[in-house]
Order: structure tokens, then sequence, then C-alpha cells
């Protein structure tokens, strides 16, 4: 091994501009250091150690691209970070901070751990060792081999690896902790304790006593050094490793003391002076001045989608062979494993029947593509055979890698491999879970010598073997056989190679997107002005486009209306939207504003479903606003649709489209009016508690009784001029300057004031009158004192001339009127639709016809389409339809991508040309796409293309990686969020909410319209909404097929429960059963097969649908291999989805205790739920609480529970929760419950208006629910009152009204 040629990059960032991150000083001692002890010719002897300090983001991803990219096989790589780490929980991911990182962005300004990963993995050296000297560093492989202390067994190392390779990483902390900054004890060099040990270790020979050092050596060093200082134990190192062995030497240990140079003065400058770091800052000023070049970004695209094509490519064996495939079932096997670099194309092997305008060097485009591999697979089609028929079988090779076909030095065509093997997904994902599949596509790659067809053949054994695929034919590379091939009707490997030829219907949608990307690489001059600006480049110059009036035909809450209004507006529009936030509402209504304006627009997604949706709520609104077209199947549902409007007589409208718009435009400002209305009131309340806590305060510095200052010519009709009398007075007489008059005046001035009181009315019932304090008799008296009292009576004045108006204010009126209103513009937007759809279909029955004529002749599409735009301006399409439309720029006026986490960023690029704007919605804490090619893959699409690794992630557009929504939110304005939930239980949102919204959800779901909540195990009463099924002795193994995992314990638990919640739930509620493993689902759809009310599905068969009750089946426990466990449990995606598919109840069945000691929202979902069977409160949990408060909102809660017990009120309770809604009072009167919201006012920067409507509707939410129990009564809810903080503060007097 000390052959090797050793290189190292060292990181550190010690000073960062954002004022969130502070400086790290032991960061510049911990580079200098590290350094000193590697390149040292008795410790590390690396030939070369590169220093990168203090690098912005883009200079550190070109500096580790840079760095790994140029490592051989014979080297070993070392990577060292210094500086920050942090977590986030929005992404589930690791992020090294750099010098320009901000928290409000992490993913756009600091450095994923995730990109370090992907390099590492396609990183050539033999041997490739990580330090990380940062918070939250052991985050960064929690799903990788083995973690903590060395004792752990370590997954083997692969017999295939020629010499010690992989990843080994060390970090200084784990997970989610902070890593110790201090130095190690009797170390002077002033670095970090993680560095320092590490540096302690090497220069004095401690870490071993001679030979060479390996990683778990420094490791089980640091571990025993740590622990016998004291430190924590989260704050002690971790280990993982990947395909990397024990014997990876690291160091050599010394026999004595070490001398290294100690930190100069000038070491910072002269670090900054590093050609690493001088080349990594060339390489983002290039990128930043020049950006992405469009043409390359579009080829390379154009390259991942031919390569996903092919890897997705499992063709019929029998009536696929010499047209979709070929069998190379003679000779031997040359290509895969080095041996030869041609072979003779098959006679009838298809060849390309010419080239796009856009492809480069012929390899895209219209050319044909080819795909070879060894070993075949076959894989019987899943229920495939039908009774009496024979079972479809698929073939594939195990792993693939393209071609190219050339004449060979006689004219002969052959066949020369393009690039390197990798695996086929298609069969990976086929065999495995989507956990599995993904980690082993990710980590994969070859690493047999050329030529060396035994070293293949192992790799190829161990492959089978994790795919649980046995070999039907003993593999021999040197003797290749199609005998088994076509008979087999079991999965298995059998002895022969595979030419892919991607052709036919399943190409057709890859090819007319890969022909438009690559025309559009040519007419890149044609971009500026487009959507597809906006996302590359974000739109800058761009001026805002006008305004269009707002036509929502349902109700539409102000996050919506921003949204609509941004995508009428700005070149580019980022919406989140979370399950249950109208996010198909928005869509609709961005139709009907646009069809309103005349403006066209286009609804586009690569989830057919979430499109059918939109085109189902435009036609319910009106059959005019949008035509549904794409596929085989939606063109023809697109005739049927013409042809029942053709041979319907159009229905005229009531009014025309001008005039209800008038009328629309006339309410909306009616509404605008309402909106500034109770924006003032609210704006006013707010003044008023700040009126009325600065009046407790000056008061308290005075120790004037407050009930004094109240008084003031409290009597007097005149009373608040009488006290702006005073003030002037009191303020003119403080400033005099004639000596012996301003004492008598001041004298004078406060008598008036204490006499003004002597007068004020006061309650019998109080058991002391108050007095004035001395200083009201005291003479003479100080300028200050007037000031201080001028003051307090200013804001006196204030509080009387705002309290009575708020005692008068109708606030109830002020909310019908709104409501009424919002009711109004909904009927009037629906009508303005209607009547612009029935003159605009018109307008357009002969095009109509025309385009009917092109769809039954299936010929002339693309101008059909567009003749008919003139008139229906509402289209939508799924991406995969896209040959569709003609390929012009700008033509629709607006492009809306909706579900756009699941569309890729290539699936979109072609829409966004068509358009002038482009509204992208989506969910990034949902399901994302799904991209089907290995790392390889794209590596070899980048390095075609011409484009580095850092340059696509520092935009964010790397295929493999990122959706279009990354895309869009990155280079467009910050993303709008939908946050007005109204579709799960409040209990099962709450979930979600704080786990992956940051609790920005507004959760106003209406849960009298719910199904209520049963307890299958028949004790609990209410039953819980939350529940949990408690399966303590279950175990998980692989599927019958040895694919997936299922537990048997647990689905038959599962089947106990449905059907107990089939008996007992109303015949209209339905159930959903949702697992993350396809081999569970397979053993429970069997037993509902036939159930309309129950649906089971992985979780990806539930995105975009709901059940009243959802019952979930994690399968993992004891035996569960971590690696499995910890990929279910990291998944926030699916649990976010299959958790938000529960409309009233959610049932998790699983090992109770086994989930709670595991980590992510799987485990907060086990300590929230209920064991069904214990003794439960209302809503479902021991004694339901709300949110406990604390400071001022306690306070008032305090006040406001006194004055009710002042009214003889006994029966009450605090912090309640009413159908899952909090509550901060509640209390029992006359036989009812009255539900009592405080509202201390809007948040810092809220919108007033929008407070007062929420509030309002949370109110609304809580009438004639059951409640109490717990000190107020067990009844229904039968008012809800909104207690202004203003008014608690002020007084009985202004709170009896609300209460009498």
């Amino acid at each position: 091994m000390t052959d090797n040629d050793r290189f190292a990059m060292l990181v550190g960032v010690s000073t960062y501009d954002s004022d969130a991150y502070h400086d790290l000083p032991p960061v510049r001692a911990d580079l200098h250091y590290m350094r000193a002890v590697l390149q040292n010719t008795e410790i590390g002897m690396y030939n070369d150690c590169a220093m990168v300090p203090e690098p912005t983001r883009a200079e550190m991803l070109h500096a580790i691209e840079t760095f790994l990219e140029a490592r051989q096989p014979s080297e070993t790589a070392l990577l060292y970070f210094s500086g920050h780490g942090e977590f986030c929980e929005d992404d589930n991911q690791l992020y090294f901070l750099t010098r320009d990182s901000t928290p409000d962005d992490l993913p756009g300004t600091a450095v994923p751990a995730e990109f370090l990963e992907r390099m590492l993995q396609s990183c050539r050296a033999s041997s490739k060792l990580v330090l990380l000297d940062c918070c939250s560093s052991g985050s960064v492989v929690q799903g990788w081999t083995a973690k903590g202390p060395a004792e752990e067994p370590a997954r083997p190392a692969p017999s295939t690896l020629l010499r010690p390779t992989g990843v080994y990483f060390i970090t200084a902390s784990d997970a989610l902790q902070s890593a110790s900054a201090m130095a190690p004890p009797g170390s002077g060099l002033g670095t970090s304790r993680f560095t320092g040990e590490i540096v302690e270790g090497l220069r004095n020979g401690r870490i071993k006593g001679g030979g060479w050092i390996t990683p778990d050596d420094l490791f089980d060093y640091l571990t025993a050094q740590m622990t016998r200082d004291g430190v924590p134990e989260e704050q002690r190192p971790t280990k993982s490793t990947i395909r990397a062995t024990r014997s990876l030497p690291f160091a050599r240990s010394v026999a004595r003391p070490v001398h290294i140079p100690a930190l100069p003065r000038d070491a910072a400058e002269a670090a900054r002076r590093s050609p690493a770091l001088l080349k990594a800052r060339e390489l983002a000023a290039l990128d930043a001045r020049d950006g992405v070049d469009w043409q390359r970004l579009l080829r390379y695209y154009a390259h991942c989608l031919t390569a996903q094509a092919a890897a997705g490519m499992r063709p019929d064996r029998d009536s696929g062979r010499d047209t979709k495939y070929f069998l190379l079932g003679q000779g031997e096997e040359t290509i895969q494993s080095g041996r030869g670099s041609t072979f003779p194309a098959p006679g009838k092997l298809p060849r390309s029947q010419g080239r796009s305008a856009g492809a480069d060097g012929g390899d895209a485009g219209a050319q044909q593509e080819y795909w070879y591999g060894y070993p075949a697979i076959t894989l019987p089609v899943r229920d495939g055979g039908a009774r009496g028929r024979r079972t479809a079988v698929e073939v594939a090779p195990l792993l693939i890698q393209q071609m190219e076909l050339a004449p060979d030095e006689e004219g002969r065509d052959v066949l020369r491999p393009s690039g390197v093997p990798s695996l086929h997904t298609g069969v990976v994902s086929e065999l495995l879970d989507a956990g599995d599949a993904a980690d082993l596509v990710a980590r994969w790659q070859p690493s047999w010598q050329e030529g060396n067809d035994a070293q293949m053949l192992l790799a190829v054994r161990e492959l089978l073997e994790e795919l649980g695929l046995p070999e039907l034919e003993p593999l021999d590379p040197s003797a290749l056989s199609e005998r088994t091939v076509m008979q087999a009707l079991r999965p298995g490997a059998h002895n022969a190679a595979v030419l892919l030829v991607p052709s036919g219907v399943e190409a057709i949608a890859t090819q007319a997107l890969v022909d438009n990307l690559l025309q559009m690489s040519t007419w890149t001059g044609q971009i500026p002005g487009t959507a597809l600006d906006a996302l590359l480049s974000g739109g800058e110059g761009r001026a805002r486009g006008a305004s269009a009036a707002m036509v929502a035909p349902g109700p539409c809450n102000e996050s919506q209306e921003l949204v609509i209004s941004s995508a009428m507006t700005r070149p580019l529009t980022v919406a989140t939207g979370p399950p249950g936030t109208g996010k198909s509402e928005v869509v609709t209504a961005v139709v009907t504003t646009c069809v309103a304006a005349g403006q066209s627009v286009l609804v586009a997604s690569t989830n057919n479903e979430a499109v059918n949706v939109v085109a189902e709520r435009c036609d319910d609104i009106a059959p005019g606003l949008l035509m549904r077209t794409g596929n085989a199947e939606a063109l023809e549902r697109e005739a049927a649709k013409l042809e029942r409007l053709l041979g319907e007589p159009a229905e005229a409208p009531r009014r025309g489209s001008a005039t209800v718009g008038g009328q629309l435009r006339s309410t909306r400002e009616t509404a605008d009016g309402q909106r500034a209305e109770a924006a003032r009131w609210v704006g006013e309340e707010g003044r008023l508690l700040e009126l009325l806590r600065e009046r407790e305060e000056r008061a308290a510095a005075l120790e004037l009784p407050l009930l004094l200052l109240e008084g003031v010519w409290a009597a007097d009709e005149d009373g608040v001029a009488a006290l702006e009398r005073w003030e002037d007075r009191a303020r003119k007489v403080a400033d005099a300057r004639w000596w012996l008059l301003s004492r008598w005046r001041r004298g004078r001035a406060l008598a008036e004031l204490v006499s003004a009181g002597a007068d004020a009315p006061y309650r019998d019932d109080r058991p002391d009158r108050p007095s004035w304090p001395k200083w009201a008799t005291s003479r003479p008296v100080p300028p200050g004192l007037l000031e201080s009292l001028a003051d307090a009576v200013a804001v006196e004045r204030e509080v009387r001339e705002l309290v009575p108006r708020h005692v008068g204010w109708d606030e109830e009126e002020l909310k019908q009127s709104r409501l009424a209103t919002a009711g109004s513009l909904s009927e009037l937007s629906a009508e303005l639709s209607r009547a612009v759809s029935a003159e605009a279909l018109t307008r357009a029955r002969g095009l109509m016809g025309q385009r009917l004529q092109a769809l039954r002749g299936r010929s002339g599409y693309q101008r059909s389409q567009k003749n008919l735009m003139a008139h229906i301006k509402g289209w939508a399409i799924s991406t995969h339809s896209v040959r569709q439309l003609e390929l012009t720029p700008k033509l629709f006026d607006l492009v809306v991508i909706d579900e756009a986490s699941q569309c890729s960023i290539p699936s979109v690029l072609p829409l966004l040309f068509r358009a002038r704007r482009a509204l992208i919605i989506g969910d990034p804490m949902q399901l994302g796409h799904i991209p089907g090619v290995s790392p390889q893959q794209e590596q070899q699409a980048r390095v075609r293309a011409g484009l580095s690794a850092a340059q696509l992630e520092d935009h964010r557009l790397t295929y493999h990686v990122y959706s279009s929504y990354h895309a869009a939110e990155q280079h467009g304005d910050s993303a709008l969020l939908l946050d007005e939930h109204y579709r799960c239980h409040p209990r099962i949102a709450d979930v979600v909410n704080g786990y992956c919204y940051a609790g920005q959800l507004q959760v106003l779901t209406d849960v009298r319209r719910q199904v209520p909540a049963v307890d299958p195990m028949g004790a609990t009463d209410p039953a819980p909404v939350l529940g949990w099924v408690d399966v303590q002795h279950g175990d998980s193994a692989r599927g019958g097929d040895g694919r997936s995992w299922r537990n048997a314990a647990e689905a038959e638990a599962v089947r106990r429960v449905v059907d107990e919640l089939l008996e007992r739930l109303p015949q209209e509620a339905t159930v959903g059963v949702v697992t993350p493993f396809r081999a569970q689902k397979e053993a429970l759809a069997r037993l509902w097969r036939d159930a309309d009310r129950v649906r089971v599905g992985t979780v990806h068969a539930f995105q975009g649908g709901q059940r009243d009750v959802m019952v979930l089946s994690p399968v993992a426990t004891h035996n569960t291999p971590p690696r499995t466990t910890h990929w279910v449990a990291s998944q926030v995606n699916l649990w976010n989805v299959a958790v938000t598919r529960a409309k009233s109840q959610l049932i998790t069945v699983g090992g109770h205790a086994f989930w709670q000691g595991q980590s992510g929202l799987p485990t907060l979902l086990a300590g929230r739920s209920v064991p069904l069977g214990a003794e439960t409160g209302e809503d479902g949990g021991p004694m339901a609480t709300a949110a406990s408060v604390t400071g001022f909102r306690e306070e008032l809660a305090d006040r406001l529970q006194q004055y009710l017990a002042e009214r003889g009120i006994t029966d009450l309770e605090r912090a309640a929760v009413v159908g899952g809604h909090p509550v901060d009072l509640l209390f029992t009167e006359a036989g009812e419950n009255t539900a009592v919201l405080i509202d201390p006012g809007p948040p810092p920067h809220g919108d007033p208006a929008r407070h007062l409507r929420l509030t309002h509707a949370r109110g609304d939410l809580l009438t004639g629910l059951p409640s109490g129990g717990y000190g107020a009564k067990a009844c229904p809810v039968g008012r809800t009152v909104r207690v202004p903080a203003w008014r608690i503060m002020a007084g009985e007097e202004v709170l009896a009204p609300l209460f009498d």
C-alpha cells in the first residue's frame, strides 16, 4: 500500500458574512497543523495538501470537484473540512457552511453533504478518507455502514475490490450535535478538539505503537481520548464506511515526537494564495460571469433522457426479440470485461433514419441508441399470466453501457462502447424496494481491472446475491449461451449478453422530448424573454407584466391570491403547496383568471392525475375554459368533448362577460374596502394594547394607582379635551424659565390634576379607595414630574379616544359582510367564467370542427391546436406529450407546472420555452421525481456535454438530484407558501406541520364534516384520532420471491383492524392501507381485492389521494437490517404523504416501542399516537390540552380567568382542545360551553385583516363540537368569543359586553 500516491485537500471556513454565524478562529490553526502532519515525511507522507481557506459556496463546490475528479485509481484521496455544519430539517440534509452562507437559504448558499457523497462515489481513487470537523457531521453518513464504537461489526468488504477502496468517514460529532470547539487538554496549538487530538496523536506517536495507522486506529484513539476527558457521548466522533476496508493506510506511527512548524503570522494571507483556492475562485468567477451555457445544458439533459430510456427498458422476451433487443449468445463476452473493444453489429439491427438538427456528434436526437449488457436477466411479469395463458417474461441485462455504431477498417458495421458499465435501474427497481434500489444504484460502481473477466464475474455474482437472483445457468464469460433464456419462467441470470434498441411506443415520448431539447439548443437566441430564460437566469432585467383582475370561482384565501397575482405579473413564480392547502383550486383560479384576461395558459405535469383534476374542475365551471390534450387516451377524450360541444346548441349566458366583469371589479373594490376596514380596526386594537401596557408601566413608574389616572376628569363629558388641555399646560410650565413664577404654576397644574381625580366615580365594592402618592402634596413640584405626568395623561387621553369606538364596534356585522362579499366574488367569478366560455365556444365553432377533424384523421395536431388557441385559451397536457404542441417560443402567455417536485427538469424545459411566464407549484416535502439513471450515466452525460458537477450543483440543475421545483426555487424569487390547511384533522395535520413545514400552516379543518374516529380494538371512547396498535412480537422477512420486505404478524393485525373499521364506520366511509414495502402491500392487497371501500398501496400509490381513515404498516422491526430501518425512518417525504392521506383518523400498526427508539417523523408519530385501549381524553389523548403558553399570553389568560371567577363562573378549563383546535379558555354558563379565543393581535409584519379573518374562521369551526370534561362541563360548544388582548388589559367594564 505504500506505493500509492497520496493527495489531500483541506477546506476551512473561519469567518462568515452572516451575523447569524459566529467566527471560528481555531479553523486557521486546524488547517495549518493538519497540513503540517500530513505532509511530514515521517507521518503522513502526502505528496500534496491543497489548501482551500474561506471559500464561498461556488468556490468550495469547484474545489471539491476539481480535487476528486483529478484522482487516479492508484491514488489515495483525503478530504478534510473544518467549520460550521448545519443540519436542515426541511430536507434532512447536512450543509457545510461557507463564507457566504445564510441561514434563510441553506440549499442555495451552503454546500450540501449529498454533493460531497456524489463526488466521492464517482472519484476513481482506490482509497478515500473524509475527516469532518463540524457540527452535525454524523448526519452525513447516517444511512451508510458501521457507525459508533469500533467493536460494532462492519459490513464485510466485497471481494471484488482489488485493493482498499471506497469511502471511510470520521466525523467530529453525532448526527444532530455540536462538535466540541475546545482544544484538547495540554495542547497549545489553538486548534479545535477533534483536529487537535488528531494532530497531537500523529506527531507524538500516541495513536498506535508502530506501523501504518488505519482509520479504525484513528477512530479508536479519538474515542478513547474524548471518553477519558469526559466529552459527552453525543460530541464524540462517529464513523461510517461504504465499500471501504479496515486496512486503508492513513499515516505512519512515529517512534518519537516530531516537531512541526508553528502557525506563522501571515498564514492566513499565504493560504489565500493557495493554487487550489485560486483555481476554484477562477472557475466560480467564470460561472458567475457566464452562467450555465444553455446549449450544453440542453444537450446534457438530452443525454440523460436517452440513458434513462434505455435503463428502464425491459422488453417482452418473446415479442421483442430482434426488434427491441438482440440476444447475444455465442462467442466470448468481451465488452463489459474489457477484453475487446468491438463486436459485429447484428444483421437486423435498426440504423438511424436521419440526424436531428440539434444533434451533436451524431449521438442524440434522431440517432438510434444502442445499449449493451451482461448477463441477461429474465423477469416474469407480476400477475402477467392469466388463466390458460403463458406467463409473460421480460428480459434485460443486469449491467448496461452505451454503444455506438461505426464502420471498422474494412467497412463492416461494428458496435463499440462509448460509456462505462452501470446498473440497469429498471431491473434493480423491479427487484428491490425504492430505498434499497436507490441506495444500490447510488453506491455501485465497476471495480474490476480492464480485461479481467474473472473479477468482473465476481462483481456480477455479488450483485446477483444482493438482488436475490439465482444463476439459471452457470455464468461463463468465455463461452456465451442463449440456451436457457427463451425457456425460463422464473427470475434469474443467464449466460448471455443483451443488446437493447430503444424504439417503438416506449421511446416515442422520450424521443420527442429529446428532439425538443436538441432543437432548442440550436435556438438559444430565442430563449430570452421566455419562461425558460426566467428559470435558467432568473429573468434578470425583465419588467413585471400588467396585473389582471382575479377571477376565482371558489373560495380564495390571501396566500392563494398572492400566488395568482404573482403568476399573472412575474416572469417566474414558485409556490409551495403542502397537502390539503388548495393547490388544485389555485391552479384552476389561475386558468380562469388568464382566460378572463384573454391570455393563453397551459397546465402541465408529469403527474397525469394532477392534470386531470384541474381539467375536471375547469369543465365543472364551464366547458370552454380548458381543453385536455396529450396522449392517445387524452386525445380520444378531447375528440369526444368537441363532438359533444359541437352537437349541442351553445347555451347563451344570462349576462355578457363585460357586464359581469364590471360587477366583479366593483365587488372586488368592496372587498378591498372591507379588508382595509378590518385592518384599521385590528391596527387600532394593537395600538390600544400598546397604550394600555404603556399606561400601566408609566403609572407604576410614578407609583400612581391606575384607578386614579383612569378617574381624572372621567365624569366630565369633555374629559378627553380636559386631558389634552392639562397636558399642554403641564408641558409649558415644566419648560417655563421664570424661576419663581414657574414653581407656583407647576404647583397649580399638579393641584388641578389631583383635584380632577377627586371627583371621579368609584365602585362601592372596592375595599379601599386609592390615595395619591406623596408627591401629589409635596412642593416644589419638579419639572420632570410634570413631564412624566404629561406623558401618562397623553396615553390616557388616547385610550379614552379609542375605547368608546371599539366598544361600540359591531364586529359581527363586519365579519358577516366579509363572508357575504367573498361569496359574491366566487359566484361572480364563476358567472364570468361561464360567460367567457360561452362566447369563446360560439366564436370557435369552425376551428373546433377543424380540430376534431385533425384528431379523427390523426394528423395536423399542432396546427389545429394552435389555431383553436385563438379562442380557447386554456390547455392542459402531460409533460410526456410535448410533441402535441408546436415548438414556438412564447406560444402561451403562462405555463403552470403542477406537482413540480415530481417533474424532472428537462421534462418542463420545452414547455417553459413555449411560454412568457411560468408558475412552478409543488411541494419538495412530498414525493420527488424518480430519475432512472445511475450516477455513472449522469456523469457520462455531463462530461459529454462539457459541464461541471460544481456548476450544475451551484444552480441546482443536476438531473438525477433535483426536480424542476428545486431549479425554479434556486433562480426565482422566494417561494410563496399556501399556508391554510383544510383536509386533515388538526391532530393529524400538526404532526407534519411542525416536522415538515416549521409550523407555518394554519390548520382550519372543519372536523364536523368528518367521519368520527372509531377504536377498532373496542376499548377507547372517544376514540383517538392518532392511534397505535402495538405488534410486539412481529418479525420482518423477505417477500416470497426474495424481493422487498413483509411482516406477517403486522399484516394479520392490519387485517383485524381494517375489518373492524369496515364494521364500525359509516357505509360511505373509506379506508386506506399504506406501507413502504411492496411485498407487504401485495400480501395486504389480496385480503380486500374486491372491497371498494378499501384501497391498499405503497406510498407512491396514494400521492394525490385521500381516505377517511388511513392504516399505516411500517413493517420494520427489531430484526430488520439497520440500513433498511434507517431508510424507512429517514423518508420524510414518504411519511408526509402517508400521514396526510388521512382525513379523520390515522392508525399505525407496528412495534410501538421499536419505533419510539428510532428517529425522525415515525418516532414523532409514535410519541403522539395513543395505544388503542388506553384511557384517553377528548380527541384521543390523556387529558388532551393545547400547547402550553407562557409570558404575556398566559398573563392575559390569568386576568381573564380571574374576571370570570368574579362573575361566579367556576366550571372552567384552560388550554383546552376542541375538535383538535386549541382554545384558551372554556367555561360553562347557562347549560352551554363558551370557547374563548384570546387575540393578542397579528404577528410582526402580519396582515391584520387576514389575522382577523383567520380568528373568526377558527371560532366558527368550534360551534357544536363536544367539549369540556376537565373543568368545564362536558357539553357542546354553544358560542365562541374572540377577546382582544386590549379588553383584558382595560378591565371589566369593556370585558363585560362580550360575555353579557
